[in-house]
């Protein structure tokens, strides 16, 4: 199912849009408090045309806006219940913000220059950095109505919330409110499921080592190359040599949980262990410990 089916619209109960937002699952949204602020009564949809159900929940945060203040003030999230909603889509989290220079995806609602009609709307987005309103994103444009739909990472899951465009006519970038300000409002149910066991670069190696061809030299250093290759150019994980396999494949693992983009790097280690080892029980209780048996 497309990450983008997760998102919702919201109106007033005349049918007047008001902005976009995402379901987590059980009839729970996000959206920005400011699309929401001073709207008692809200209704959400999956999309234009389809069911309009009532809001029964509203947590503002902060609760209001300060006067005179050009924004609102951070987070600016809010919490919606949709009981209607229970049963659609919803899109999972990540376990981090984006790193400076990542692309995010944002899914949501706009209305359309072309046709003054409001339906699904997309934009690519890169994060520069750290602002005041939150995470700066560049390279991409905001279109109005997409303030509180979803950021995604590549593996589409939520790293931020839409704030604010910076130029609703020039593809300018805007703002997000990071992950990190979201999780803390979450309630635990929500919240991403913490690590099973504490993984380090050892207990990686350990499991590394058991098949037998990633004792040879040789097969270990394609491993790197396979590492390297799945990252790309610019991402590459440098390796220190040792004759010894069992330190030669720690500093692999180091490498990798030391890397701008840890999960992303161990996902590729794993991969490439499979691919130059086959089936093994050692690389299975590896994806359980990185947490990804249901993705490799």
């Amino acid at each position: 199912m497309s990450p983008d089916s997760a998102a919702v619209l919201l109106a007033d109960p005349a049918g007047a849009f008001l902005g976009s937002g995402f379901h987590l699952g059980a009839g729970l949204l996000v959206s920005c408090a400011h699309v929401v602020h001073g709207h008692p009564d809200l209704t959400a949809a999956a999309r234009p045309g389809a069911a309009a159900h009532p809001v029964r929940g509203v947590r503002l945060f902060p609760p209001g806006p300060v006067p005179g203040a050009a924004a609102y003030p951070r987070p600016d999230l809010a919490l919606l219940t949709a009981p209607g909603l229970a049963d659609a889509p919803a899109v999972p989290l990540a376990e981090h913000d984006p790193a400076g220079g990542a692309a995010v995806l944002v899914h949501g609602f706009a209305v359309n220059p072309v046709t003054g009609e409001v339906g699904p709307e997309s934009a690519r987005l890169t994060v520069a950095g750290p602002s005041g309103l939150g995470l700066r994103v560049q390279l991409g444009w905001i279109q109005p109505g997409l303030s509180g739909s979803m950021a995604l990472d590549g593996h589409g899951r939520v790293v931020g919330v839409v704030k604010a465009t910076a130029d609703g006519g020039d593809p300018v970038g805007g703002w997000l409110t990071p992950l990190s300000e979201l999780l803390p409002l979450l309630p635990p149910t929500a919240a991403p499921a913490a690590p099973r066991a504490a993984v380090t670069a050892g207990g990686v190696a350990r499991l590394l080592a058991e098949p037998a061809p990633l004792q040879d030299p040789a097969v270990r250093l394609e491993l790197v190359q396979a590492v390297n290759e799945r990252l790309g150019p610019g991402e590459e994980v440098r390796v220190a040599y040792h004759a010894l396999a069992a330190l030669h494949l720690r500093a692999l693992a180091a490498c990798c949980l030391q890397h701008r983009r840890p999960e992303r790097a161990l996902r590729a280690l794993l991969a490439g262990a499979r691919e130059l080892c086959g089936p093994h029980r050692a690389l299975d209780e590896l994806a359980a410990l990185l947490g990804l048996e249901a993705e490799d």
